[in-house]
Formats: structure tokens, C-alpha cells, sequence
């Protein structure tokens, strides 16, 4: 299904839970603020069917605030996976119960996770994300890697004056444990969320000047066409950066539907107030193609942001 600027819907990004125990210095709460209560299991399951049949799409990421807290995630995985519609189950995670869980959701049919991660110092990670946990978060990633949920990214949002001064040694903790960098520049938070940007103006960090010292050293450089055209560089080192900065190029390879934890089905992370909610509908049981219009208009609402 292609929205009305040609952009095709490859990915769904599914959100179970509002709930986090962190408190990270630059959420942006998914894109919305939840308006009734979290979707069930069965909810969850009967719309991820419903997306992948009328999108015919194969690649699906659950996030939240955190999934882990979710509790339970793992038949979540287990009945997604189940459904033998998905080729790519992923997570984003911040990581606390990784050493806990990553075999369980492996089990269950995880095929990758994304984690936070842009410090490897316990007192800065602290100020980023309010939380103590940087030890067990990397001890979680190894287990992660052990078990086999691969390829693990590590996403980087850069933060002037807090984490910047990182990006070498964070580029060869991932050379040396196989791991992706996601070098993330700081977007201001959707209007859904706040209309204040002092923190933006105070932490944004412009990664261009990284990017083109990486283009100049890189071995090898792709650009993902299908996923809102980031490049991806490999360094010298054998270490794989990838490059996330909204802005109009961002915009238009952008791929993705967005499912909030009520059911609230919206295209752009800066504008769930465009979207529908669809728990109500889920207990109707339409036909395919009811819901097919339902989706449709929420993929008509998709427009650049840029």
C-alpha cells in the first residue's frame, strides 16, 4: 500500500506498553500520549494479522516505553511469530532485562533487538537515562549476542556537551563485539508531545561533520533506499555506522506505520494526531476489507514533515 507521495508501507512499528523505568533526557514517548487503556494479547495479535495482510508487509519492530516491561511480551513475540506472516520480528529495548529474557524471546521467534546505548561511562549513562543499570545493560547485550538475537544496533542519539565526545570509542566497542552503531541526530519532540524546544536548542548536535569524516574514511558505504534512505558506513575497523538525520530526505524514504499501545494506528512519529484509533473496530470483526479502508485512510494522512 503507497501512501499519496509514492512512499510504499515496508515496516510496522508497534508499541505494547506506554509503561518505562527510565526517564531518558530525550523521549519522545513514541510520537503520542496513549487515550485508553494498553491493547490486549489477543488485541495485539489480531491486529498485527490484519496489518501484515492488508499491507503485505513482513517486517515488524516492537518498542514501547520499554516491551520488556510488558508482562507478556514473550507470548507476544510467540503469537506474532506464530502467525507465520512476519519474516523480521525486532525490539527496541533499553536493555535492563536483556540478561533475563533475551533467551526466552529468542525461543519465542525475536529475531533482533535495537538498544539504547550512547555512553559507555556509568556516570554519564546516569544523566542520560536516569538509571544506574549501564552494567547490566552490557551484560545483557553479550547475552543477547550469545543466544543469537542478531544483528544487535546500538542507537546513539547524540547529545551536545553529554555524550559527544564518545562516537570513537562507542565506534570500536562495536567493532569489537560485531554490534551496528545507530547514530542518531536529535529531533525535537513531535508537536503531539510539547511545544517546548529549549532542550532541543541546547543539546542538538550536528552529526555532519561526523558523516562526512566518515564518508571520507569509510570502506564501503550503502544507502538503506528502504528504510528513510540512511546511509550506512563501514569503517577501516570493520565497524558498521548507520546515520539517522530527519530532515527531507528522511521524510521521504520513510517506510513505516505506527501502531500506539491503545490501538492507535498513525503514519509519521510528528503527527499521531493524524491517526485512528482502532481498538473499537477490533472487536467488530470486519471483513479484510473494511479494515483495509480503515488503514488506508490512516496511510492517506502520511505526508513530509520536511
Amino acid at each position: 500500500m503507497k501512501d499519496n507521495c509514492n512512499r510504499e508501507i515496508k515496516h510496522i512499528r508497534f508499541s505494547v506498553t506506554s509503561n518505562c523505568n527510565y526517564n531518558c533526557i530525550y523521549c519522545d514517548r513514541e510520537g503520542f500520549i496513549p487515550k485508553t487503556t494498553e491493547l490486549s494479547v489477543d488485541e495485539i495479535t489480531q491486529l498485527c494479522r490484519i496489518l501484515a495482510q492488508v499491507l503485505k508487509v513482513t517486517k515488524i519492530k516492537f518498542t514501547g516505553g520499554e516491551p520488556l516491561l510488558r508482562e507478556e511480551i514473550v507470548e507476544i513475540i510467540r503469537n506474532v511469530s506464530d502467525l507465520q506472516l512476519y519474516k523480521d520480528i525486532s525490539m527496541t529495548t533499553n536493555g535492563v532485562y536483556l540478561f533475563e529474557k533475551a533467551q526466552d524471546l529468542f525461543d519465542a521467534g525475536l529475531n533482533r533487538i535495537n538498544v539504547s546505548l550512547g555512553t559507555l561511562k556509568p556516570d554519564i549513562y546516569k544523566k542520560i537515562y536516569g538509571s544506574d543499570s549501564l552494567e547490566i545493560v552490557l551484560k545483557g547485550l553479550q547475552k543477547a549476542k550469545k543466544v543469537g538475537l542478531i544483528p544487535i544496533k546500538l542507537n546513539y542519539v547524540v547529545l551536545k556537551g553529554i555524550n559527544d565526545q564518545e562516537i570513537n570509542d562507542l565506534v570500536n566497542f562495536c567493532a569489537e563485539n560485531e554490534f551496528i552503531l545507530q547514530l542518531i541526530e536529535l529531533h525535537k519532540v513531535p508537536r503531539s508531545i510539547s511545544q517546548d524546544n529549549a532542550f532541543y536548542d541546547k543539546y542538538y548536535f550536528d552529526v555532519m561533520p561526523l558523516i562526512e569524516e566518515f564518508e571520507r574514511k569509510a570502506t564501503n558505504i550503502e544507502v538503506r533506499g528502504n528504510m528513510q534512505n540512511r546511509k550506512v558506513f563501514t569503517l577501516p575497523n570493520s565497524a558498521k555506522v548507520e546515520t539517522i538525520t530527519p530532515g527531507h530526505e528522511f521524510c521521504m524514504g520513510c517506510t513505516k506505520i505506527r501502531v500506539g499501545c491503545d490501538g492507535n494506528l498513525f503514519g509519521c512519529l510528528f503527527r499521531s494526531e493524524l491517526g485512528t484509533n482502532v481498538k473499537e473496530a477490533l472487536k467488530n470483526n470486519h471483513s479484510l476489507s473494511m479494515y483495509e479502508k480503515i488503514v488506508k485512510q490512516v496511510v492517506d494522512t502520511r505526508e513530509p514533515y520536511y
